[in-house]
């Protein structure tokens, strides 16, 4: 969300408070249409729109259903195979409580996907190191990963910064999924990236139960062979990740090497699946 300074004349509530998210939806909705009429403008201009490669909201409004991408969890596969363009992009799910009023909110199917976040932030380097989608990405790559000759450099010595934690494939993951100062996950079905395939045909039954659509590979990080992300880590590079995607580990109950996978499918199975 843009950085926003407005105060409503009334209470003083900036969109940068965490007070603000206390609000009744509809009434945070209509406070930012009033504050912010060309962004939000905006956001309903892209309910109108179906293209390729932009951000549009309109397959939402189609399918009855909400997907938050999630920067290197297979988004950009899952939204091209579902809806056979990009969607909502990396639109966060406070992002989506103004774009859709409450009723729709509520209404529509709510999923997203989440991944190891030793293996995301892995990827998400090596991925920004060989120029990412376009040029905005290959840009910001030269200006804050050339100093960094290897991997374990970056974790030791910028993985902490604040520049790295605000470019959208660092973001920790939780901040796409809950509001400010809330830890509440606002999504109906949580998708694990290492249960990916499962996972997408459960989401592929639920929007679209007659699709025969099967899952794509788009915009892979281009590792050549497979390398293992653990192979690359160290204790010391290992706590740093902990220390820094604290709140994700904790809310997704990943360990390092994936070994809960199986107890988070089912806890997963269990607050999710059996509730929708």
């Amino acid at each position: 969300m843009e950085k926003m300074n407005s105060t409503s004349p009334k209470n003083q509530v900036t969109i940068e408070d965490q007070s603000f998210y206390l609000l009744p939806h509809d009434l945070r909705r209509s406070l930012y249409a009033e504050w912010y009429p060309e962004k939000f403008s905006w956001f309903q201009e892209r309910r109108t729109l179906d293209k390729p490669n932009s951000r549009c909201y309109l397959p939402f409004d189609r399918y009855r259903c909400i997907f938050v991408h999630i920067p290197k969890t297979g988004g950009i596969s899952i939204a091209k195979s579902l809806f056979g363009n990009l969607a909502g992009c990396h639109t966060k799910i406070s992002d989506y409580q103004i774009i859709f009023n409450q009723a729709e909110f509520d209404s529509y199917f709510k999923f997203t996907f989440v991944r190891n976040p030793w293996e995301r932030v892995f990827s998400a380097y090596h991925y920004l190191k060989q120029g990412g989608m376009h040029e905005e990405d290959r840009a910001w790559a030269e200006a804050n990963l050339a100093s960094s000759s290897n991997f374990d450099d970056f974790i030791k010595y910028q993985l902490r910064s604040e520049s790295i934690l605000q470019q959208v494939h660092f973001i920790p993951q939780y901040h796409f999924l809950c509001l400010p100062g809330i830890d509440q996950i606002w999504v109906d079905f949580l998708g694990f990236y290492e249960n990916l395939q499962e996972d997408f045909l459960y989401v592929r039954s639920r929007i679209s139960p007659q699709s025969k659509s099967k899952l794509l590979h788009e915009n892979q990080t281009r590792l050549g062979k497979k390398l293992a992300y653990r192979d690359f880590y160290t204790k010391t590079t290992r706590d740093i990740v902990a220390e820094v995607y604290e709140r994700d580990i904790a809310l997704f109950e990943y360990d390092f090497d994936n070994s809960s996978l199986e107890l988070q499918i089912k806890k997963r199975n269990s607050d999710f699946v059996s509730q929708t």
